[in-house]
């Protein structure tokens, strides 16, 4: 049953469904966040822009905004460049979705070698493309 519209190109509209449960939501994406943690926290950065939509868009709120795989992939190994080895734990994680959408809320820490840990939020949509879930929109702060 369709409940709304969702804009993709301008003119253009998907027909979204129903709202996903939090059990529902989780269960479409945990397995990626646990992947793309694992592969930010090994270093492999050309695989984590993998993980990211053609058109995907990082941003520090209030700061800066990337766009595309090959840029966000390049900052993310620049961070590990000048804060040294780092990896990353999450806690507080929320899930929702609806349609071809699921997004993931939460907390975040980095513990570098040279910065200490660097603890944050973020928000990330991930959204179906070509049969897989892909980060379209990551967002995030330093608290």
């Amino acid at each position: 049953m369709a409940v709304g519209f969702i804009p993709t190109i301008p003119g253009q509209y998907h027909t979204c469904t129903m709202s996903f449960t939090e059990t529902q939501a989780r269960s479409k994406l945990e397995d990626a966040v646990n992947d793309y943690i694992k592969k930010l926290n090994n270093g492999e950065w050309e695989a984590l822009e993998e993980f990211y939509h053609p058109q995907g868009v990082m941003i520090e709120t209030g700061k800066s905004c990337l766009w595309g795989r090959k840029d966000i992939g390049k900052s993310l190994m620049n961070m590990a460049t000048e804060c040294g080895k780092t990896t990353m734990t999450i806690s507080n994680g929320h899930y929702e979705g609806v349609g071809n959408y699921v997004i993931f809320e939460t907390d975040f820490c980095f513990h570098t070698e040279k910065a200490g840990d660097l603890k944050g939020h973020y928000v990330q949509i991930w959204r179906l493309y070509v049969g897989r879930y892909v980060i379209y929109h990551d967002e995030y702060a330093l608290l």
